[in-house]
């Protein structure tokens, strides 16, 4: 039996201790704290990567699921409204199962999901009676609650029809609603003010409309669309009074990087004014996944960058996202289900630490995934020590 020294995170306490894990071939027997040597690896409950796009083909923007998966320590990855009530059954029964690593998935409340960029184009598609229908069909198995996308250059003319949707039926489902909130109009007081506990609003840390990003998307863009930048934040880091008092209500957040989302300013100020309950996720996709964003690895580096510490990136990416989608089980035994990772220096060799708008990111250090733990089995994905 080997015994291989880690610095184990404490989900209840968020901090690493020291710690053993047992190991049998590539069995694992289990954890204990206790210190006995350093091998520089950190073992975490399994990544969770939040907010992607993965289903390729049927979608606008869709990636393979494994592509952002196991090999970069994910165990998780959450589908972020590719499908609506008409895509869904066909994403359920011949996608999915293709995937080695698990899916989850939050439905969009237009029936073609994001075939396109704009969903709510003709309104008929937002078909709340569908979208009700099709998550209380599901149970509970895959879809985690519904998601709108209400940025001014997505909803066009719909303007608040679509989240006013979305709500409804979260509200009949009793299940959270991801909102999509980038520039308007709307404006960030009439949508967050429609938010309930339990909600989740995406791309916190979005700048000024990135009009490049979408140029390269080739959507645009007509500046009725994007004439209002509502940026969450103030300048020197505290939230604006519409994200205020939604955070005062219980209302999530999740950082959703993407090809035009994460302001390295914006995400700075709010990390120095302090707050940290926030998810990390990449919203990777096919216009971002080759260079902005890379892995959720790549991108929880960034954070590492921007000012937090390791243990608070951790959290980010295992107890605040399952806190999020209801995994109440999920950071339970690391023996089960584990990410190993190390922390190593960057090289020239390794890609830069890019934001939304192309900006590098000053950072000396790379999160590294080395093996998974899944169903009590190493995974070596990596650089894994070996018996």
């Amino acid at each position: 039996m080997e015994q291989l020294p880690v610095q184990a995170f404490d989900a209840g306490a968020q901090t690493f201790r020291p710690a053993l894990l047992h190991l049998e071939g590539d069995r694992c027997l289990g954890v204990e704290y206790r210190h006995r040597g350093e091998s520089g690896y950190y073992l975490a409950p399994g990544f969770i990567d939040s907010h992607a796009h993965i289903y390729p083909g049927a979608t606008d923007l869709g990636i393979p699921a494994d592509r952002i998966g196991l090999s970069t320590g994910v165990h998780l990855v959450v589908d972020a409204g590719s499908a609506g009530s008409t895509s869904f059954p066909c994403f359920r029964d011949y996608v999915v199962p293709t995937y080695q690593v698990e899916v989850r998935a939050f439905l969009n409340i237009s029936r073609i999901g994001l075939i396109t960029k704009q969903p709510y184009y003709d309104r008929r598609n937002l078909d709340l009676k569908a979208a009700v229908r099709c998550l209380r069909e599901d149970g509970g198995g895959l879809l985690l609650g519904i998601k709108v996308l209400s940025s001014g250059l997505i909803v066009e003319d719909a303007g608040m029809e679509p989240m006013r949707a979305a709500m409804e039926a979260g509200q009949a489902l009793g299940c959270p609603v991801m909102a999509h909130l980038v520039e308007g109009p709307p404006s960030n007081g009439e949508t967050m003010a429609l938010m309930r506990a339990g909600d989740i609003i995406t791309h916190v840390f979005h700048g000024a409309p990135n009009l490049a990003a979408n140029q390269r998307a080739g959507t645009g863009p007509d500046p009725r669309y994007c004439s209002l930048s509502n940026v969450m934040w103030n300048e020197d880091g505290t939230p604006a009074p519409p994200l205020e008092a939604a955070l005062a209500r219980g209302v999530f957040l999740d950082v959703g990087h993407g090809a035009a989302s994460l302001d390295q300013t914006v995400a700075r100020a709010a990390i120095g004014a302090g707050v940290r309950n926030f998810s990390i996720s990449t919203d990777a996709h096919i216009r971002n996944v080759e260079d902005r964003v890379r892995s959720l690895p790549h991108t929880m580096g960034k954070f590492l960058a921007l000012g937090m510490s390791l243990a608070e990136v951790t959290a980010s990416v295992t107890v605040i996202p399952a806190r999020q989608l209801g995994l109440t089980d999920w950071c339970r035994g690391l023996e089960r289900r584990a990410t190993l990772f190390r922390v190593r220096p960057r090289t020239p060799e390794d890609p830069p630490f890019l934001d939304a708008y192309g900006t590098e990111i000053p950072g000396d250090q790379v999160i590294e995934p080395a093996a998974v733990v899944r169903e009590g089995v190493l995974r070596r994905t990596g650089l894994a020590p070996r018996g």
